[in-house]
């Protein structure tokens, strides 16, 4: 990608402030329909605008797909940060009536919170990647992370449909455009993280010697066991927290959703939603991490890792900044005493830290998660073998000299 075709991404999202405006007016005929159609067609028109744009200006035959992705990506993410602050009355006039009779549950405040990080944070990560490709570098990581942050934002969109009293319109079907990209993109970014884990795979194999199992106990890598410590506590607090939201308030429970997290009943079902991402996808990915912790040579950790903080990033954002929005009651909001406040600010802040310190520990230090005792023995035997064979040859050449 060169630097004109990134100048010319960043200028296609700047488009998302006259269509915003176009979408309004078409929304206020309420007809269902049309704004699916109208919607469809303005994806439609940016997906396809750099095709043609670039081809006139640089005279190429083929334009790179990921540029068509990275136009629709960037201008959602402007239309994102249109609706947050509209929701916030920063600005009027752009996407009211389409939110109203199109998508209501991003008028919430946690669906305002996603839009902040959908129109910040994952533009910064589309930036980020532009810049990487312009100069001919990896963006993988950054790639992943951005995976899991977005489907992180897209399940719970979908939990909150299923579970909430908002009925699936057809503005929703705007969304499938954004889920193929998603899933395309996970699968073309593990692929290639994958290929970069087994080259430095082979490098470690070449220096068998400096690693034992005693070496690689979790009881001589501390950080390694204050990970896996996490893993328990976050798995412990994943029930807690379901059982808070969706079962009966009696005893604990009801004492804690009084006085630190009354969020979790909150009646939109938002907060309900990333408890169950957390208890029905998290916790699966905590049994397994915790195994790979154990024994190594598990090399999917370095990759899902990425995913899991972006997940967590995401989730972790819009739950803590819609605990304190103006637009959750009250009486969800987290009260003002310092003990509550105290709690929340340290458990949420754990689950949001943490996750990123772990990938960025894991991929900074990959030997224990590429390593692998089963192939390392057979480079051993290997070099036994040969030495074996070398010193019976010097042998055998000094005694016929003598």
């Amino acid at each position: 990608m060169t630097l004109t075709c990134a100048i010319f991404i960043l200028l296609t999202s700047l488009l998302a402030l006259p269509f915003s405006y176009v979408l309004n007016i078409i929304a206020q005929g309420k007809d269902q329909m049309k704004m699916f159609l109208s919607g469809a067609v303005v994806l439609l028109i940016i997906g396809l605008l750099p095709q043609y744009a670039l081809r006139i200006r640089t005279k190429q035959p083929k334009v790179n797909s990921f540029i068509h992705v990275l136009s629709l990506l960037t201008f959602n993410s402007v239309m994102s940060l249109i609706i947050a602050l509209e929701n916030d009355g920063l600005i009027a006039e752009f996407l009211g009536s389409f939110l109203r009779e199109g998508e209501p549950y991003l008028k919430s405040a946690h669906g305002t919170m996603m839009c902040y990080w959908d129109g910040i944070c994952h533009n910064a990560m589309y930036l980020t990647i532009m810049a990487a490709i312009s100069w001919n570098q990896s963006f993988y990581d950054i790639g992943l992370y951005w995976v899991g942050s977005f489907s992180q934002r897209l399940i719970v969109v979908l939990l909150a449909l299923m579970i909430g009293k908002d009925s699936l319109r057809w503005a929703f079907l705007l969304y499938c455009p954004f889920m193929v990209i998603c899933v395309w993109s996970l699968k073309k970014f593990l692929d290639e993280k994958a290929e970069e884990s087994k080259s430095i795979k082979n490098g470690l194999m070449k220096d068998v010697s400096s690693h034992s199992k005693s070496s690689m106990s979790i009881w001589r890598r501390p950080v390694d066991l204050i990970f896996m410590a996490f893993y328990m506590c976050a798995a412990f607090f994943a029930v807690f927290r379901f059982t808070t939201a969706m079962g009966p308030n009696k005893g604990l429970t009801k004492s804690y959703v009084d006085k630190v997290e009354p969020y979790l009943q909150d009646t939109l079902p938002f907060a309900k939603a990333e408890i169950m991402i957390q208890l029905f996808y998290f916790m699966p990915y905590y049994a397994v991490s915790i195994y790979a912790l154990l024994y190594p040579g598990h090399s999917w950790v370095l990759q899902w890792s990425i995913v899991y903080a972006g997940a967590s990033g995401q989730g972790q954002f819009s739950f803590i900044g819609s605990s304190f929005h103006y637009r959750t009651p009250y009486i969800y909001r987290v009260p003002q005493t310092f003990l509550a406040r105290l709690l929340f600010w340290f458990i949420n802040g754990m689950l949001f830290l943490v996750p990123q310190i772990m990938a960025y520990k894991y991929n900074c230090s990959p030997e224990f998660f590429l390593f692998d005792f089963n192939e390392s023995n057979k480079v051993e035997n290997v070099i036994n073998i040969r030495k074996d064979k070398l010193i019976g040859m010097v042998t055998n050449t000094l005694e016929k000299t003598e």
